[in-house]
């Protein structure tokens, strides 16, 4: 026969409770994992300077509306 609605719910605890445990033990495993280490970006001074925009061509209109080097 089938079990009474009583006797589902308390297998669906138990199952959940079971679940639950191993989801726990499982994230602390997963949360060691994710943390990894923030390398620091060291720029020397050309790189730098070149972010930065300096090191740009600098262009001019000419007569006639033509661009010119300066």
């Amino acid at each position: 026969m089938n079990p009474t609605l009583r006797d589902q719910l308390n297998q669906w605890k138990k199952d959940k409770a079971a679940v639950e445990k191993e989801r726990k033990h499982n994230s602390k495993k997963k949360k060691c994992y994710q943390k990894q280490e923030k390398r620091t970006e060291t720029l020397s001074t050309r790189d730098v300077m070149n972010l930065m925009g300096t090191n740009r061509q600098i262009l001019t209109r000419g007569k006639g509306g033509a661009y010119r080097h300066k």
